[in-house]
């Protein structure tokens, strides 16, 4: 009898998860991190934990309903952050630099302000620099839009996920659809060069003419880049229910025509980019990246950092209070230490689930020779992956089963570490 299959394991978005991050016994100096390869072309990151609510899915590092005043505090605690790190990053060169969260237009316009003045102190100009930002529809204000554009802001995500009123309670946001149709107007109207929508298919109630209605109504306001995510339902969230992976994968295939009929590229299993906007890219499996603010995730070298990982309301105000009371931020208490084993097997799954695919030659040009592994025997049998010259890509189906594909280059260390991490628990 066939084994059963389900292509909805997790979402593999970096590796290692944030789950297998772990104190570490002795705190690291970030000074020994700061000289490596990839500096010169780094990102920035900026992570705002505010929301006004928490979406149903969500299983992010965000809380709803903080003050103004609190808000205040936490941007305090990152300027004192900022203000001891850009000595140690003065000779990086910020290629990109991305604020994200939560919501970061919940931020006063002083409060942005103080974003920016941050941002200068590690040498990023965003009328140079490509600046991106997150925001939802309830946001999405004129004016507050322009400001953003006058301060060199070029790309817009915002997460509509449904233009269906029932959908959206569903998935319990408070985004009427006319809220959402007005947001995407108004950045239309303010013509950013590139703006990005999220939908979401899978959750229960939802038709094959609701979603294909929703993927249609965000076509029609042009958007350079369209994330299509499966919902998936984790222990730590509220109640949302979603269909069976038959059905779920049935709205994938309808989405793939879709969008390709209306001219966009997938380059993974979510993304779908107009083909006139692709930019210049490189290898993803090596990136590097320095982020400020509790919950965000740094990238440098063989050291990823990252604040204790938490999704439920108590265990995040407590990372929060850890946060603010740090004194020394040089030093990383928090985070993963990647082996050459693990950096080769990151190598592997962020290249292989892009649409770049995996290059033998540039491996071997990374780590040596390259491993004759069973799985990708496995995978090539199932028609999952097929090779071109030295390139192992992904085949439409393999797309398909991307967030099955990835779970199987996880190592047992970082599966046993990631089993073993608890939602249910005091943030320490």
């Amino acid at each position: 009898m066939k084994e059963k299959l389900s292509p909805y394991i997790q979402y593999m978005y970096s590796y290692p998860h944030k789950t297998a991050y772990r104190t570490f016994a002795t705190p690291i100096y970030i000074g020994d991190y700061t000289d490596i390869p990839g500096k010169e072309h780094a990102s920035l990151y900026f992570h705002i934990p505010f929301c006004r609510y928490k979406c149903g899915y969500c299983n992010l590092f965000s809380i709803a309903g903080c003050s103004t005043d609190g808000m205040d505090a936490y941007l305090k605690a990152m300027e004192k952050q900022v203000e001891q790190l850009a000595p140690m990053f003065s000779d990086w060169q910020f290629s990109s630099f991305a604020i994200g969260g939560g919501t970061p237009l919940l931020l006063t316009s002083g409060q942005m302000e103080r974003l920016w003045k941050m941002a200068g102190w590690l040498g990023v100009d965003p009328l140079q620099t490509p600046v991106a930002i997150e925001t939802s529809p309830e946001f999405a204000s004129l004016e507050s839009l322009l400001t953003l554009k006058e301060r060199g802001v070029q790309r817009i995500s915002i997460g509509i996920q449904s233009f269906r009123e029932q959908e959206l309670k569903q998935l319990r946001r408070f985004s009427s659809p006319a809220t959402v149709r007005k947001a995407l107007e108004t950045i239309r109207e303010v013509d950013f060069p590139s703006f990005n929508v999220d939908l979401i298919y899978g959750m229960e109630g939802q038709t094959v003419e609701s979603f294909t209605d929703s993927i249609r109504q965000a076509l029609s306001y042009q958007p350079t880049e369209l994330f299509v995510y499966p919902l998936y339902v984790r222990p730590e969230m509220v109640a949302v229910k979603r269909v069976p992976d038959e059905e779920c994968m049935r709205f994938y295939r309808i989405a793939v025509q879709l969008l390709r009929e209306a001219g966009y590229k997938q380059t993974s299993m979510r993304r779908f980019i107009r083909k006139e906007s692709v930019e210049m890219e490189f290898s993803c499996g090596d990136e590097v990246m320095l982020a400020c603010g509790a919950g965000g995730r740094s990238y440098l070298g063989d050291l990823h950092t990252a604040t204790p990982y938490a999704v439920r309301t108590q265990e995040i105000r407590s990372v929060l209070r850890q946060y603010a009371d740090t004194v020394d931020h040089r030093f990383i208490r928090h985070g993963y230490l990647l082996s050459e084993e693990e950096k080769r097997r990151r190598f592997m799954i962020k290249n292989l689930m892009y649409y770049k695919g995996l290059d033998r030659h540039e491996y071997e040009e990374r780590f040596g020779t390259f491993p004759e592994l069973p799985v990708l025997g496995m995978l090539r049998e199932r028609g999952w992956i097929k090779t071109q010259a030295s390139v192992f890509y992904l085949t439409e189906e393999g797309l398909a089963w991307s967030d099955y594909i990835g779970q199987l280059f996880i190592s047992p260390a970082v599966r046993e570490a990631m089993e073993a991490y608890s939602f249910n628990r005091t943030a320490r």
